[in-house]
């Protein structure tokens, strides 16, 4: 029993020696974990939840964190809460717009006043109304099937010199 209530009284002792704190974000105010602690007495990490150990002897301490901008603090200047400012550059939100929905719409509308064209050149074109025919396949016949004005014309070159 002797020898329980000295070790309860060692480790009150140790505690008192020991000055407890945390690291957070001086942004978000989140706890920073695995955050390298350095003294003249050592190198220690913070937990999972920003907090570290120190002896009361200490009388600087070097933060520092892979994403974390370095810190070096003097004890009396701190209570029990170290804030540390980010490297990254933290965006709170991005909207990015993307032009492909509006790309199929616009193509849909094409294609939409393409065929409305289409009908009007084919009521246009009625036997019945006096419409010219020729015009009628200009609208039914592709682009891409029909002759381009200067093949027609070396065609017709051709013709001419093969019958001269």
């Amino acid at each position: 029993m002797l020898w329980l209530s000295l070790m309860m009284a060692f480790s009150g002792l140790s505690a008192a020696d020991q000055k407890r704190m945390v690291v957070v974000d001086i942004e978000t105010l989140i706890p920073i974990s695995g955050v390298n602690v350095t003294s003249k007495e050592g190198t220690v990490t913070t937990d999972s939840l920003g907090w570290f150990s120190v002896p009361d002897s200490c009388r600087s301490l070097a933060f520092s964190h892979v994403n974390y901008e370095s810190r070096i603090v003097n004890m009396e200047e701190v209570n029990d809460t170290v804030y540390l400012i980010s490297k990254l550059l933290n965006i709170k939100e991005v909207v990015v717009f993307g032009h492909a929905q509006y790309r199929d719409d616009m193509k849909a509308l094409k294609k939409q006043l393409r065929l409305e064209k289409n009908e009007a050149a084919l009521l246009a074109a009625n036997p019945a109304s006096g419409g010219n025919l020729l015009s009628l396949l200009g609208y039914i016949i592709p682009k891409k099937w029909r002759q381009s004005k200067k093949a027609a014309r070396r065609e017709r070159l051709k013709r001419i010199l093969e019958e001269y």
